[in-house]
Formats: C-alpha cells, sequence, structure tokens
C-alpha cells in the first residue's frame, strides 16, 4: 500500500512537470516572436521556478503521505477493526429458543354471568362488611378502653397525691399540736417556777427581816448590859465604817453580786436546791433577753463575796462570777 501511494504520489508530478514543460514549449515557440531581452528574462524566471520546485515536491509528498494515512485510519475506525468483537455463546441461543418454546398456550377463559352464584356471593360481601364492621368496632372499643385506663390512672395519680398531701397536712398539723403543748406546758412550768421563785424569795425576805430583828435584839441586849465601851472599839468601829464609806465611793453606788447561773431553759426545782443548800440567800432576776439568773448579793465587803465565790466553784459552779451593776438596774432585773 505504500508502494501504491509513493505511485500515486509520484504521478501529480509527472503531470506537473509535464504541464511545465509544455509552458516552455508554448514560450520556445513564442521566443521566435519576443526580443532577445525578453528571452533572457524568462530564462532567468524558469531557472528560478526550477530551483523552487524540489521543495514543493517534497511538502507535497509529505502532505499526500499524511493524508493518505488519515484516510486510511478514519477507513479501518469506522469499519470496526480496532472494536473486539463479542462473541455470544451459542448455549444462551439455545435457552431462549427452549424457553420460548416451553411457554405453556394460555387458554381464554370466557366469563359468564350465569356462571355467578348470587347468593354465595352475597353472603361473602356481608361477612366482609360485617368482618369490617366488627374490626372497626373492636377498634373503637379498644380505644374507648385504653382512654378509660389512661383516666382511671390519672384519677389514681391524683387521689395518691392528694391523700400523701392530707397525710403530710396531718402530720404538720400533728406537730405543731405537740409543739403547742409543749409550748403550754413550758409556760406553765414557767408560771410554777415564777411563783416557786416568789415564794422562796419572800421567804428569804422574811428570813432576812428576822435574822435583822434578831441582831437587833442581841444588839440592844448587849448595849444594855454593857454600859461602857471601850474606846479602842469605838476606834475600830469608827474605822470600819470610815472603809465601807470610802468603798461606797469607790464604787460609785454600785451594788456587790456574784452571778450564780443563767437558765436558757426551764429552771428545775432540784438545781435550785442544790443552789439554795449552798447558801439560802440566793435571788431570783431575768436579764434582758427575759432569761432567768441567779444571784447572790448585795455583799458588804470583798471578802465575804470571794469566800462565797469560792464555794461555788468548790461545789461545781465553776460558771459564777463576780459583777456589779447599779440600784436602778438591780431593781429593774430582779424587783418586777
Amino acid at each position: 500500500m505504500a508502494n501504491n501511494e509513493n505511485e500515486e504520489s509520484k504521478t501529480p508530478d509527472k503531470d506537473i512537470s509535464d504541464e511545465q514543460e509544455n509552458q516552455v514549449n508554448i514560450k520556445l515557440d513564442d521566443v521566435s516572436t519576443i526580443k532577445e531581452d525578453d528571452f533572457e528574462k524568462n530564462k532567468e524566471e524558469f531557472m528560478k521556478k526550477t530551483k523552487k520546485n524540489p521543495l514543493k515536491k517534497i511538502l507535497l509528498i509529505l502532505v499526500g503521505f499524511l493524508v493518505s494515512l488519515l484516510i486510511i485510519g478514519l477507513i479501518l475506525y469506522f469499519t470496526g477493526f480496532f472494536e473486539q468483537k463479542i462473541e455470544e455463546p451459542a448455549k444462551i441461543e439455545n435457552n431462549v429458543q427452549s424457553t420460548t418454546q416451553e411457554q405453556p398456550v394460555v387458554e381464554e377463559y370466557k366469563f359468564d354471568l350465569k356462571d355467578i352464584n348470587s347468593k354465595k356471593l352475597n353472603d361473602q360481601l356481608a361477612s366482609l362488611t360485617n368482618k369490617n364492621l366488627n374490626e372497626e368496632k373492636q377498634e373503637e372499643l379498644e380505644r374507648i378502653e385504653n382512654e378509660k385506663k389512661l383516666i382511671d390512672e390519672e384519677k389514681r395519680r391524683e387521689e395518691e397525691a392528694l391523700k400523701i398531701h392530707e397525710e403530710n397536712l396531718l402530720k404538720e398539723q400533728e406537730a405543731l399540736k405537740e409543739k403547742k403543748a409543749e409550748l403550754e406546758k413550758e409556760k406553765a412550768e414557767l408560771e410554777l417556777l415564777r411563783q416557786e421563785a416568789l415564794r422562796i424569795k419572800a421567804e428569804l425576805q422574811a428570813n432576812q427581816n428576822s435574822s435583822i430583828d434578831s441582831n437587833n435584839e442581841t444588839e440592844n441586849k448587849e448595849e444594855s448590859k454593857d454600859e461602857v465601851v471601850e474606846n479602842e472599839n469605838i476606834v475600830k468601829e469608827s474605822t470600819n465604817t470610815l472603809e465601807k464609806e470610802n468603798k461606797v465611793n469607790e464604787n460609785n453606788g454600785f451594788l456587790k453580786f456574784i452571778n450564780v447561773a443563767k437558765i436558757k431553759g426551764v429552771l428545775y426545782k432540784k438545781y435550785l436546791d442544790s443552789v439554795i443548800d449552798i447558801n439560802p440567800n440566793v435571788i431570783l432576776c431575768r436579764d434582758d433577753k427575759n432569761r432567768i439568773e441567779l444571784y447572790y448579793g448585795p455583799f458588804n465587803s470583798d471578802n465575804e463575796r470571794t469566800e462565797l465565790l469560792n464555794r461555788l466553784i468548790d461545789n461545781g459552779f465553776e460558771q459564777a462570777y463576780e459583777l456589779e451593776f447599779t440600784k436602778e438596774e438591780f431593781d429593774n432585773r430582779c424587783n418586777y
């Protein structure tokens, strides 16, 4: 094929060369009529053209070769030369043929109204409708039953919550009643203690008055018996009175006491008796927060107060301490 192409490509070159030769011959025939100058010019042009012709030939050969290759490739592509041929197995064709041959022939059924059993059909329709109605009714009953269960459950929860709330209220009421009873009991005990304290206070005051009267009587008897008093005793008494006056002036009117205890709750009689056993001259008072306080006093001397304080501490009253306050404050605390 390449040789044929070369031959085909050479044929046009021959034609071109023949045409050129014919032209040259024509020109040579006309040379006789043209002047010699024109002949020389034509000869020079001819020589130039003959020099350019080999390049054109080479280009034409290349172009023709490429075009021929392109045409051959297109022809082969369209003819399917580059595609792979898929051979279908003969078995598939045989199976297809066998399946087409084995398909059964379907006989056409001719429908006739006379063959219909209307009664049976009506019974079946009635049973179907009844079944549908029964199913709908059953679903409705189930829905109503579920709603009823939900309502009953919610009602039961509300009743339980209400019951729990009522139980809590009853417990709170019982607690309030118990608290009220305890407060009333404490109030009654405080009233009894107050009355007992007033009674003890009255007894103490009576005892103090009787002791003062007895002291006065003994002093009067001693004065009546002793007509002559020594000057030394008079001097001692005068010095003692001066010391007392100086102490009162130093204290600026403050009275001397011992705070035995401060009762935050209930004052029990057993505790009060233990205080009275040490010294019966106990005084019941109340502070600004209405708490019960036990005092001894007022004392005339620091020695007497210190001695009684030591006795209290020795008997377990370690919280007892000395203090001083005015007569007005004493009246507000104790003479209420």
